[in-house]
């Protein structure tokens, strides 16, 4: 996928870019439409790019299917061709060439005093003149829109008529307080860094969505954030891992569409049992071979099986399901599921012989290490948020409707996995750390899960990131490219659980080589590594006294926090005094 310039993979517009995110080219910033916008330009409908993920659409998505995001080599376009249509943003740009006076203008119509000058170009290279000047300053809030800066209200203030061409642009540096920007029509000017620092009232623009500004006003306060700022869009990813635990020549016989149809209309009559579902199949001749599959398996087996295959059964929450599901399969064993479709890798696979537990290196805990030899992980951009104003921010669906259907863009990675859980009785963290946590978990802050602010999660998750740093240097990965999924769950009793999955995946039917599952055999190793010092910072005593009051606490990049694209809570929810007060 291309924007001009520029090559965006389908795998960072989902977690990184997407409609409504502000995106650098050689050719000027640009903000990428609605993905409705995408189908409507390469003339194909979202079903003929759909990813299929019953769990995902019926547990997350309140039934809207999932589309992917196509490719320039898909669609047979050169690399070089425009596939997703983007809008040209900021409209405005700041001219250098004019001394000690730079110009500030509407992009559209070039530099006004170039032209006066004799520079006049043609249209099109004074629009990517225009581009490469843009001025770097947006206007947003916590709402989620984003429109320019209202450059003539800044100088002006409201009820003024003058509407000059552009304004001049007088001083500069690195503080916005040395910048005055003055209407050459009446003179009229404002500080630049007192205009910076106080609210504005919003446009309620969507750009993304082509709207103009002034079509509609929001009654939340915008502030002037820089457009390259990394809150100004937070892209908010949901995601799944495919796992179907059940043997794969029960997969191969339930995944009959003639067997799913029955089992749905027996379903619907309240009739679904094992006779009446073998008499029924009997009588439409499936092969006697394929009954017996069915009749020998244990009939709990069989309907969660019909349940995973055909999406239906009680809604449970994605993590609950897929922890649930990853345990077992450290206990018994997982086959290898076929893929939909050919050319896939295996959708899951757990080999139990390749299981192994370890004492942790204080001999505290004894952790079982399962290695997931294919995983199939689906993500999905169900939207974005603006971090404007300390505030987290309304969340802006990227959903889009197409013929009376909703769809999220997507995408459909496979890899390998190590899967982390306790092996013997549930875990209770101890110590202040954990108290001061607990009273979080019980008192959460508005727009917050509470799981991942309970200790146990908290425990789960810094020891996750003790290990991203030394799986990177054993497994030929980059910290970058190993994922981290954490669980937390409750038993009927009320007991937590805990897990974490440590991954890798890449799109296309390849998936990955194995580096990963390699180090199951000697994880003591990698465990002992990653806990060696974590009681030392080289920020401490700072990073030790930080409280557990905001969103993390004893925890920065000298010890613990990790790149985005690994962590799935921003580098939130962490703690190493938690964890050196209950090492393993």
């Amino acid at each position: 996928m291309t924007r001009p310039h520029q090559e965006i993979r389908p795998s960072q517009f989902i977690t990184t870019y997407g409609p409504g995110s502000i995106i650098e080219t050689r050719s000027g910033p640009v903000v990428p439409k609605v993905v409705h916008e995408l189908f409507l330009h390469i003339g194909r409908i979202p079903s003929d790019f759909e990813i299929v993920d019953e769990r995902l659409t019926r547990g997350a998505l309140a039934g809207a299917r999932i589309a992917r995001i196509p490719s320039n080599a898909e669609l047979a376009a050169a690399v070089d061709d425009v596939v997703y249509p983007t809008l040209l943003f900021p409209f405005w740009s700041l001219c250098t060439l004019h001394g000690t006076e730079q110009i500030l203008y509407p992009s559209g119509d070039g530099c006004p005093r170039c032209q006066a000058a004799g520079r006049r170009r043609d249209r099109t290279q004074d629009r990517l003149k225009a581009g490469r000047e843009a001025i770097r300053f947006v206007l947003a809030c916590p709402a989620g829109h984003l429109d320019d800066v209202p450059w003539n209200r800044l100088v002006h203030g409201t009820g003024s008529g003058c509407q000059p061409t552009y304004y001049v642009w007088h001083g500069g540096g690195r503080a916005l307080r040395h910048v005055t920007l003055t209407c050459p029509d009446c003179g009229a000017s404002e500080n630049v860094g007192r205009a910076y620092g106080r609210p504005w009232r919003c446009s309620g623009r969507y750009p993304e969505t082509g709207g103009r500004p002034g079509q509609s006003e929001c009654p939340r306060d915008a502030r002037i954030l820089q457009r390259g700022a990394a809150n100004l869009h937070l892209s908010e990813v949901v995601s799944a891992l495919t796992i179907i635990d059940m043997p794969a020549r029960l997969h191969n016989v339930l995944n009959d569409a003639r067997v799913l149809a029955t089992a749905s209309v027996l379903r619907n009559m309240n009739a679904l049992d094992l006779d009446r579902l073998l008499a029924q199949l009997s009588a439409q001749r499936i092969p006697e071979a394929a009954l017996d599959v069915i009749r020998n398996a244990d009939w709990r087996q069989v309907e969660d099986g019909l349940n995973q295959l055909s999406g239906t059964g009680p809604p449970r929450p994605l993590k609950d399901d897929e922890f649930e599901k990853l345990s077992r399969a450290a206990t018994e064993g997982a086959p290898a599921v076929p893929p939909t479709h050919p050319g896939s890798p295996p959708l899951f696979e757990v080999r139990l012989a390749d299981v192994r537990l370890f004492n942790g290196p204080s001999q505290n805990l004894r952790l079982r290490v399962t290695p997931v030899a294919r995983l199939r992980m689906v993500q999905v951009q169900a939207g974005y948020r603006r971090a404007v104003n300390a505030q987290a921010g309304d969340l802006v669906s990227c959903m889009f409707g197409w013929a009376g259907v909703d769809w999220y863009p997507g995408i459909e990675l496979f890899g390998e996995g190590l899967f982390l859980d306790l092996a013997d009785s549930p875990f209770v963290p101890s110590g202040a750390r954990e108290e001061s946590w607990r009273d979080r978990y019980n008192n959460p802050p508005d727009n917050q899960d509470p799981v991942d602010l309970h200790p146990l999660s908290v425990w789960w998750h810094t020891l996750s990131h003790r290990l991203l740093r030394t799986l990177s240097i054993d497994s030929g990965y980059s910290s970058a490219a190993i994922r981290e999924r954490v669980y937390l769950t409750a038993d009927p009793q009320g007991q937590m659980h805990g897990g974490l999955l440590l991954y890798t995946v890449q799109p296309g039917g390849d998936g990955t080589l194995g580096g990963l599952i390699s180090l199951a055999d000697r994880f003591d190793e990698v465990l002992g590594s990653a806990l060696r010092d974590v009681a030392d910072c080289s920020n401490d005593p700072l990073c030790a006294e930080a409280p557990a009051a905001g969103a993390a606490g004893a925890a920065c990049y000298s010890c613990l926090l990790a790149s985005e694209t690994s962590c799935e809570q921003r580098n939130l929810h962490l703690d190493r005094l938690i964890l050196i007060d209950n090492l393993p």
